[in-house]
């Protein structure tokens, strides 16, 4: 008796590692994101969409076949339409402005989910619109210091709300879901994102193939393209999966919230793209916000 409690014991704590170290691969991996896009200066936006989410699709396709029964009801659901669009909107964000930036505005998702569950008819708590207006001041004070802000960064900064933005969609259709009985698979769902979104992005780069031809990708940028694709996409996104089957959500997601800090030692280390000191306190309130956000109780009320 005493040494099978040993046995599960043994068996619970690997597990927990196993799952600690799935949270933590997920906000490495994603944080090269924006320091890779950057290395690939010079192809066209779509091209590196494109190719990512193909790259990501063919290393998904082994994990999801076991559940090729879930593709039906994935299929129904405009949310793989809403994810395969964060994918475009976060690329094309990371082409034009400081990638620090775009991962810290892509990070305020839990606070958009706020407003559009507000939207559905679900108050939020108290807890919840403190750690929004925390956030959103953390922004301004953030991005304060760059006050001479060009049309591309601008709109690298749109992008980058509407990644948020598409990301939180999706948060709240899962949630949705689940809370009706009908779940969608978050693997199943991230591989026809992929699918969708390279169909979606080969479609808009015709019409740059026909006004014009596209570059070839030197080496090292189709190493950079593959890098992107499985370490980037594939990777995090199976990392994720894993951490939030075995972890506590709110664990979960504050693990990603360590994102940012990781986009900026990438950034800072291959780019030599630091950020401003003067915008530091601004990041940190800006992560102080969406951790209020993410930890405020569950139990929103119907409005009346």
């Amino acid at each position: 008796m005493v040494d099978q409690v040993a046995s599960v014991r043994a068996a619970r704590r690997q597990l927990d590692t196993v799952a600690l170290t799935a949270g933590l691969l997920a906000p490495v991996t994603w944080g090269l994101t924006g320091a890779c896009v950057r290395l690939l200066h010079g192809l066209p936006t779509l091209t590196i969409v494109t190719v990512r989410l193909a790259v990501a699709a063919l290393v998904l396709v082994p994990w999801t076949f076991a559940r090729r029964d879930k593709f039906p009801q994935a299929l129904r659901s405009p949310l793989a339409l809403a994810m395969g669009g964060y994918y475009i909107f976060a690329t094309e964000a990371f082409v034009r402005a400081p990638v620090v930036d775009v991962t810290l505005l892509v990070g305020t998702a839990p606070v958009i989910a706020v407003g559009l569950e507000q939207l559905r008819g679900r108050s939020p708590v108290r807890q919840q619109v403190i750690g929004a207006m925390v956030a959103v001041l953390g922004l301004v004070m953030f991005l304060r210091p760059g006050s001479r802000i060009g049309n591309e960064q601008a709109f690298g900064y749109i992008f980058a709300l509407c990644a948020a933005a598409a990301s939180a969609t999706c948060a709240v259709g899962l949630r949705a879901r689940a809370q009706t009985q009908q779940p969608l698979d978050p693997l199943v769902l991230t591989l026809l994102a992929c699918v969708l979104g390279a169909v979606v992005s080969s479609f808009l780069e015709l019409r740059t193939l026909l006004m014009s031809a596209l570059p070839t990708p030197s080496p090292a940028q189709s190493a950079y393209l593959a890098i992107l694709g499985c370490v980037c996409t594939a990777i995090p996104t199976l990392a994720f999966g894993v951490a939030s089957t075995r972890l506590p959500s709110v664990l979960t997601t504050s693990l990603g919230l360590m994102t940012p800090l990781f986009a900026a030692l990438f950034a800072g280390l291959l780019l030599d793209e630091w950020p401003a000191p003067a915008a530091v306190p601004g990041a940190l309130m800006a992560i102080a916000g969406v951790v209020i956000v993410l930890r405020a109780p569950t139990q929103p009320t119907r409005s009346a």
